[in-house]
């Protein structure tokens, strides 16, 4: 009889370890490091970890380069670029970087910065639960070094179907990737 009980309390031991690391794996995805983050759902991945500190410098120098673009939704009707240009979410982006550019220094060495602005397409068949179609979008910014190698990726939600929120989560982006 007593082997019965030690099995049982074996399993639920295991099952309660196993579902407490699945739980801070699940979590851990997430980025809620700084508090623009714990506004929005984001996600971020750190690539080059020993090239981080340099980009900063390079961002702090005011020595940045940037490309962006769209991807409008497919199987629904796009509405969202309606609202949103590309050439204004690139002047914000301009104005959030010019907050962190501080030391002026001009270099040949440049920091990468690619982003785009994701439409939700709610329609999508790939979408399979309710919860991946309450968003608007997303905004994916990538960090890359003069190798062209990626060095740090953030990904953004936002909510309004306008993007009347895309400003604040292009500062976001910015600031996670300032205070790595």
């Amino acid at each position: 009889m007593s082997k019965y009980i030690w099995l049982v309390v074996s399993f639920a031991l295991v099952y309660v370890l196993g579902d407490a690391i699945l739980t801070q794996i699940n979590k851990s995805a997430k980025a809620t490091r700084i508090g623009c983050q714990k506004k929005a759902i984001s996600f971020e991945r750190v690539y080059l970890k020993e090239d981080i500190k340099s980009a900063q410098k390079l961002l702090r120098e005011g020595n940045i380069e940037f490309t962006s673009s769209v991807q409008k939704a497919k199987y629904t009707k796009s509405k969202l670029f309606e609202y949103v240009k590309l050439f204004e979410t690139d002047e914000v982006l301009k104005s959030a970087l010019k907050q962190y550019a501080k030391e002026k220094k001009i270099s040949d060495n440049k920091l990468n910065i690619s982003y785009y602005i994701y439409e939700n397409d709610v329609n999508d068949p790939g979408k399979k639960t309710k919860k991946s179609k309450l968003y608007a979008g997303y905004v994916v910014f990538r960090f890359f070094n003069q190798k062209e190698e990626p060095i740090y990726q953030v990904q953004i939600d936002f909510m309004n179907k306008e993007g009347k929120d895309l400003p604040q989560r292009i500062e976001c982006a910015i600031e996670s990737f300032n205070t790595l």
